[in-house]
C-alpha cells in the first residue's frame, strides 16, 4: 500500500473551508482504511452537493466503513442511501490482498459484522444497504435506474476496475459524480489505466481533476 503523509503533515494543506468539512465526520480517523484527507474532505462535499430528491450514492470497496462513514453522514441531513458493495472477503489486487487478509485475521467478527457494528455505532446504518457481493453480481441485483454518485474503489486489477466502470457507470446521472481511488497510487496501475482510457479523454465527463491520489469527473 501506499504510505500517506502523517495526518500532521496533510492537515497543513488544507483550506480552512476544508478543515471545516473534516469537523462534521470527526469519527474519520477511528475508522480502518486507506483516504488522505483532502480525498475524504473531497468525498464529503461531493455528497453534500447532491440535490436530487432521495440521492443514490454506490461505492464498489467498503472494507471497515471509511468511505462509507463520510457518504452516510452526508446523507444525514437529505435522505436518500447509499449502496455499500464489497463481498467482505477481502480479496483484492495481488499488491494488496496479503494485507487485507492480515488486517481480518485480526478481527473478532467478520468483516461485514465489523462494517455494520461500525455504522451502528454512528448511527449511519439507516442510510445504508449492503450488497454482500461481487460487483457483477450485485450489479444484477441493484434495482435503481439512475446513481447521483459512484465511488469505484474496489479490487484495484486493471480488468475489475474496467468492469466496475462498464457495468456501472452508464447509471450516473447527468451531472453525476464519478470518483476513481488510487489513481495516482504506487502499488497499483488499473484505476490510472481506467482513468486514462474510459475518463481524461471522453466528452462524456467534465470537470475532471485529481484529488490526492483519486481522480473525480461530473457527467455531461
Amino acid at each position: 500500500m501506499s504510505p500517506y503523509p502523517s495526518t500532521k503533515s496533510q492537515l497543513a494543506l488544507l483550506s480552512g473551508a476544508q478543515k471545516k468539512t473534516l469537523e462534521k465526520i470527526p469519527h474519520l480517523e477511528d475508522i480502518g482504511g486507506w483516504l488522505l484527507l483532502c480525498e475524504a474532505v473531497e468525498l464529503f462535499d461531493l455528497a453534500n452537493r447532491i440535490d436530487s430528491i432521495n440521492p443514490i450514492i454506490c461505492e464498489i470497496g467498503s472494507w471497515k466503513g471509511k468511505s462509507a462513514y463520510i457518504f452516510a453522514s452526508a446523507l444525514r441531513d437529505k435522505g436518500g442511501i447509499l449502496f455499500a458493495i464489497d463481498p467482505f472477503t477481502g480479496e483484492g489486487d495481488g499488491a494488496s490482498e496479503e494485507t487485507y487478509k492480515a488486517d481480518i485475521n485480526k478481527l473478532d467478527i467478520s468483516l461485514k459484522n465489523n462494517f455494520i457494528q461500525t455504522m451502528d455505532k454512528y448511527s449511519l446504518m439507516k442510510y445504508i444497504k449492503i450488497l454482500p457481493f461481487k460487483s457483477e453480481e450485485a450489479r444484477s441485483k441493484f434495482n435503481y435506474d439512475k446513481i447521483d454518485l459512484l465511488f469505484i474503489d474496489g479490487n484495484h486489477g486493471y480488468e475489475f476496475v474496467k468492469k466496475d466502470y462498464d457495468l456501472w457507470s452508464p447509471l450516473v446521472v447527468s451531472g453525476g459524480s464519478i470518483i476513481l481511488h488510487d489513481v495516482k497510487a504506487r502499488h497499483v496501475t488499473g484505476p490510472k489505466l481506467v482513468f486514462q482510457e474510459c475518463i481524461a479523454e471522453n466528452s462524456m465527463w467534465k470537470n475532471v481533476r485529481i484529488v490526492g491520489e483519486m481522480a473525480v469527473a461530473e457527467k455531461c
